[in-house]
């Protein structure tokens, strides 16, 4: 029977912290749903895990597992899962949040009073350490208020894409994601906006596990690691808006690529090519030649990435 709601559960190497994940994908308090478990060729024990799981459920979901051969990163990983569901409306967990019992019943409800026209569903979400310990609510902006590209352009929402659920005819218009992306959120918020917009539950649904090191904790970490991190975050950004552009291409509204929207991406443009450079007059010399990424911007982050150049010289180890 092809069920109306697919819950997509995507993980990569989160052996520990899995089951709780899919555990909760299985206690949905909902009309049945077809629950795709996917893992991106883990290294960990993260797909034992989901087979297990998954082998012992005797609830009304359908509960299928499914996994990468090579490990193929957010952008392509998300495609997979997608190509290999088949519902109308698709809701997103990953593999170390925890989706409360009536989260899929919520944004379900959410839709079907919008009258289904909506292709985004955000709600908001809990903060939660990485050892599990739950804290203050993290709110996402209310989409209703962004309805069009030219309002995205304007001023990007704040959205969490661990809190989505969105269409399959959004995905099907606007087609796969690029291999390389890393950053969905945005451009789920960028397709739901040129089809005419989402809409925001006032409800946190989800337990959102914070991961990963901000460019801020990288600072304190030491020069050398705050600029690895800078280069990683500004790869990420110019393939987020390599995406940004292909699907205003898509949309018929390739005149929306200026203005915020291609400085951002003259701005990492600019960041990796500062990061490369060899030599202090090289650095320095780059934001002369690309005034679109903005002056004060472009000079200060050249001053600062030279003085974290030279501060990781100063404390190399000797030979």
């Amino acid at each position: 029977m092809t069920l109306r709601i697919s819950l997509l559960l995507l993980a990569y190497n989160q052996a520990q912290v899995v089951e709780a994940a899919v555990r909760s994908c299985l206690a949905q308090e909902s009309e049945p749903l077809e629950i795709v478990l996917s893992d991106d060729a883990s290294t960990d024990a993260t797909y034992s895990v989901l087979c297990d799981l998954a082998s012992a459920y005797q609830g009304p979901h359908q509960v299928r597992v499914r996994r990468n051969p090579v490990n193929l990163g957010i952008g392509e990983h998300y495609n997979q899962a997608i190509a290999n569901s088949s519902g109308k409306l698709l809701v997103t967990a990953a593999g170390d949040d925890i989706s409360l019992p009536h989260r899929v019943q919520t944004l379900a409800a959410a839709w079907d009073a919008n009258g289904q026209t909506a292709d985004l569903i955000a709600s908001h979400v809990i903060d939660m350490s990485s050892d599990g310990i739950c804290g203050d609510v993290i709110r996402v902006d209310d989409l209703s208020r962004w309805s069009s590209a030219q309002d995205w352009t304007r001023k990007r929402p704040h959205v969490i894409g661990a809190s989505h659920a969105f269409t399959r005819r959004m995905h099907e218009r606007f087609g796969p994601f690029s291999k390389d992306l890393s950053y969905e959120d945005q451009v789920m918020a960028l397709r739901a906006c040129c089809m005419g917009g989402g809409i925001t539950v006032d409800e946190p649904l989800v337990q959102y596990r914070r991961g990963g090191v901000s460019a801020g904790a990288a600072k304190q970490l030491g020069a050398r690691r705050y600029l690895i991190s800078q280069e990683r975050k500004h790869v990420k950004q110019l393939a987020l808006f390599a995406q940004v552009n292909r699907d205003l291409i898509c949309a018929g509204l390739e005149q929306l690529w200026r203005g915020k929207v291609k400085r951002y991406h003259s701005r990492s443009q600019l960041a990796l090519q500062m990061l490369g450079a060899q030599g202090t007059w090289s650095r320095l010399t780059l934001p002369f030649q690309a005034p679109g990424a903005g002056w004060y911007w472009s000079c200060r982050h050249a001053l600062k990435y030279e003085w974290c150049a030279r501060k990781a010289r100063a404390t190399e180890p000797t030979s």
